[in-house]
């Protein structure tokens, strides 16, 4: 009887324990999402259809791309063809009615870029070239890789690994302001939070990362916290790592420059905890939300 009561406390114990990890452990897991910033002459670009990396190119949406550097931009969905032009380009074309139509249809293809969904080839002002990789169609958009923007349309393209981002530079060009998104934060802000990132949890899960960059980004939202990155993070008694030699001019991992800017972009996975810390805390003065990669997040 004796030994079947120990299995019993046994059995009983263990399942505690059990329940206990699943109530604490983040049993979900995030994806990792690699958000691009477009910019143009230094303006983030606002798009409806995202870029993205695909067999590493960066494709970008032309029509926004080509709209915010003056050009224009017509789509024909019977022959799945794309036509750019420039705007000093632009021709009135008159209809067997003789109503104007304003930059509906080009009178001759050779005076624009156009495009075939599907096809590598283009044809630029009359001269064949070929594309590195074929334009596609996503969520309604024509979307291009990165390199048909430097060599089609007259501009300097580099790509900013630091932030994730798409720089694109062309003389005399001011971006309309309809196409200027004014983004919650800074290349700053993404910088110093992925440097606290890579020396708090640089070995957890992109779950782990994001869940820390979230409580950094939740205390500036809070009163009872600074209300910038920076001075969050280098809020006395908080972080000690920041005092370290070298975390200024550390270069983060990319796997924590991708968890800081998906936080920064809206994903979170510990709603509004402001704490984290690999032992539980004794205090009674916060609440613990959940359990993630071993570290404890609390309210």
């Amino acid at each position: 009887m004796r030994n079947l009561k120990r299995k019993g406390i046994l059995i009983a114990l263990v399942i505690m324990v059990c329940l206990s990890s699943v109530f604490y452990c983040d049993a979900s897991t995030l994806t990792e999402q690699i958000f691009v910033t477009v910019k143009v002459n230094d303006k983030c670009i606002k798009m409806d259809s995202e870029p993205y990396i695909k067999d590493g190119r960066t494709y970008v949406s032309v029509r926004f791309i080509a709209e915010a550097l003056g050009a224009k931009v017509e789509w024909f969905p019977e022959g799945k063809k794309v036509l750019i032009r420039k705007s000093d380009e632009e021709k009135e074309v008159k209809t067997n009615a003789n109503e104007t139509v304003a930059g509906a249809v080009y009178a001759n293809e050779n005076e624009a870029i156009k495009l075939l969904i599907g096809s590598k080839e283009l044809v630029a002002y009359g001269e064949k070239k070929q594309m590195d990789a074929a334009a596609q169609i996503v969520n309604g958009r024509t979307m291009v890789p990165l390199r048909f923007v430097s060599e089609n349309l007259d501009c300097d393209v580099k790509w900013d690994e630091l932030t994730y981002s798409v720089l694109i530079y062309k003389k005399g060009i001011v971006v309309p302001q309809q196409y200027i998104e004014n983004r919650s934060y800074t290349d700053e802000d993404l910088i110093w939070l992925a440097r606290i990132v890579h020396v708090e949890v640089k070995g957890l899960s992109i779950n782990g990362k994001v869940a820390v960059a979230n409580v950094v980004l939740n205390r500036v939202k809070s009163p009872e916290f600074p209300d910038t990155v920076y001075d969050v993070i280098f809020a006395s008694g908080q972080f000690p790592p920041v005092k370290k030699a070298g975390f200024k001019e550390l270069i983060p991992s990319k796997d924590c420059i991708i968890a800081a800017k998906m936080a920064l972009e809206g994903v979170n996975n510990v709603e509004n905890c402001v704490y984290f810390n690999n032992v539980k805390f004794k205090s009674k003065n916060v609440t613990l939300y959940k359990r993630i990669d071993g570290e404890y997040f609390y309210y």
